[in-house]
């Protein structure tokens, strides 16, 4: 039992990192591919941002963030039904 659930973390916390590598790693190279801090930048910005790799850049955010925020509502969820574990109740009427 116990390695099961080990096996199903360790599962689902590869995912968690894949995700959050995905993220970090694209926020990180569009700043530097797609919108440089420079004064060329700039002036190149409006026409690089419809570029192939900033397009596919700007996914990998999107949904990466999507992904991260969704994993913490599952995580929330699964810690509230630990702590307080919902119990059927039967009335006698």
């Amino acid at each position: 039992m116990v390695r099961a659930l080990v096996r199903q973390g360790w599962k689902v916390s590869a995912i968690y990192l894949v995700w959050t590598i995905i993220h970090y790693s694209a926020s990180n190279f569009y700043s530097k591919l797609c919108n440089p801090l420079t004064l060329i930048g700039f002036v190149s910005s409006p026409f690089i941002i419809s570029a192939p790799h900033c397009y596919a850049l700007r996914w990998c955010i999107k949904h990466g963030a999507d992904a991260l925020i969704s994993m913490w509502i599952v995580l929330g969820t699964w810690l509230l039904s630990c702590l307080a574990p919902i119990k059927n109740s039967t009335s006698n009427t």
